[in-house]
């Protein structure tokens, strides 16, 4: 007769207040991670968690359109995250693409010039228990499925939309955060206090800002010109219409596209610059529209249809510049109380098409190690220090592992003459592989 499994020990941070600051995908995936992670025994004691978001609930025009890719390759493990989490299968049905035991709906793909596939990348997922290998979804779809469940897991109230934080400070054994609504004046400024602070408030982070201000991003020399482009339904032109990726062969521009939806496409026209621009968004005026526009056309010359209908069918509320920026990670004290994920550690640049499962990953990847430290001491201090240390030495070759690896993708896509021939041989050798 086998003996009967121990109970798990009462994790290190049961009882404790927890701040998250952004509802982003990072932040939003934290406390459902924790959730899904934490021992049945000791429910009760669950940290209360309030989250912080400058945002309303609703995402801003211009930004609702744009998709991204979730992944579940060796580096990504977004697609593994999401089924960890419980929340893959009513991801999928959001998406773009859908199963993988479904219609093919398209794949990641390089193309030349003349729209001629390189590389086409999809297939069965390896792992049978995954039902699909990846996934592209709108960043507005992905966000409300994991705002209605943590809607749902945490009380009324717990995520303060519209509330910005402004300062965070270490104290000897708490963080104090400062916060202001957006609606109120400066002199309404109110302070909070937690055990435990966790920063997901993006690559912009103001908190990094404040407490790392020599952790800077680094501009990769690509801008962006981008926007989503209106049809009527059924009528996005082809390969659009399904298959996401990028166009080689144009030398120093490059152009990513990818379906939105029915009756939408993404597209996205990049050159290398020595600096960065000032970077665009929603709204812009009618003639900062039509400037982009005409721009975008005009860099666009080196590619071939539907590239020039794509652009003429944008919609000038989605228009944007925006610079490749990134930033390596960093480890964290080991006496630290406040803990830094997703691109608030390490930005990732849209070359990199990581930054989502990297944020996953980091959210599960810590609130394993939050709920499964145990105190050490009969003390009653918050020893962060081996889960941080674990978190960490998970973290960051990952993380670093998708920078570099966007660095590569931003050469092969701005590649030309005798390195864009290398890539096109390199492309032909792997094609058979993963086709």
């Amino acid at each position: 007769m086998s003996n009967p499994e121990p109970s798990p020990q009462k994790p290190l941070v049961a009882g404790r207040k927890i701040i998250v600051v952004g509802c982003g995908i990072a932040g939003l995936a934290f406390p459902l991670a924790l959730r899904k992670q934490w021992p049945e025994e000791y429910i009760d004691e669950f940290p209360a968690i309030t989250v912080y978001e400058r945002d309303c609930r609703e995402i801003r025009p211009g930004r609702e359109g744009y998709s991204i890719s979730i992944r579940g390759d060796d580096v990504g493990s977004g697609i593994q995250t999401l089924h960890k989490m419980g929340l893959l299968e009513q991801m999928l049905l959001v998406s773009i693409t859908g199963r993988s035991g479904s219609e093919p709906k398209g794949a990641f793909t390089l193309w030349d010039l003349d729209w001629k596939p390189l590389l086409s990348i999809s297939g069965p997922p390896s792992d049978k228990e995954l039902p699909a290998t990846s996934m592209r979804i709108r960043r507005d779809a992905l966000r409300q499925v994991m705002i209605d469940a943590l809607e749902t897991l945490l009380p009324n109230g717990s995520i303060q939309w519209e509330t910005k934080c402004t300062k965070a400070e270490p104290m000897p054994s708490k963080v104090k955060v400062t916060v202001r609504n957006n609606n109120a004046e400066a002199s309404s400024d109110r302070e909070d206090e937690c055990d435990i602070l966790i920063v997901a408030d993006g690559a912009g982070s103001k908190v990094r800002a404040q407490l790392r201000p020599e952790d800077t991003l680094t501009f990769r020399g690509i801008v962006c010109l981008a926007g989503v482009s209106r049809f009527t339904e059924g009528e996005v032109p082809k390969p659009m219409d399904k298959n996401w990726g990028g166009v080689l062969g144009a030398g120093p521009v490059g152009l990513f596209v990818s379906p939105v939806d029915t009756r939408s496409a993404l597209w996205s026209l990049s050159y290398r610059s020595d600096q960065p621009r000032e970077r665009l968004s929603a709204p812009l005026s009618e003639d900062q529209a039509e400037n982009l526009l005409r721009e975008a056309l005009d860099r666009a010359k080196p590619f071939k249809e539907p590239t020039e209908t794509l652009i003429k069918a944008t919609d000038p509320a989605t228009l944007a510049v925006y610079n490749a920026m990134d930033k390596q990670p960093f480890r964290h004290e080991a006496n630290s109380k406040i803990v830094f994920i997703g691109d608030s550690n390490h930005a990732m640049s849209p070359f990199a098409g990581n930054g989502a499962n990297m944020a996953l990953t980091d959210a599960w990847e810590l609130a394993l190690q939050l709920s499964k430290s145990v105190p050490t001491s009969s003390s009653l201090s918050l020893d962060l220090g081996p889960a941080l240390k674990a978190y960490d030495e998970m973290s960051i070759p990952r993380s670093s592992k998708a920078i570099n690896r966007s660095h590569w993708s931003i050469s092969m896509l701005h590649a030309a003459g005798i390195k864009l021939w290398a890539y096109k041989l390199f492309l032909a050798l792997v094609r058979p592989i993963k086709g």
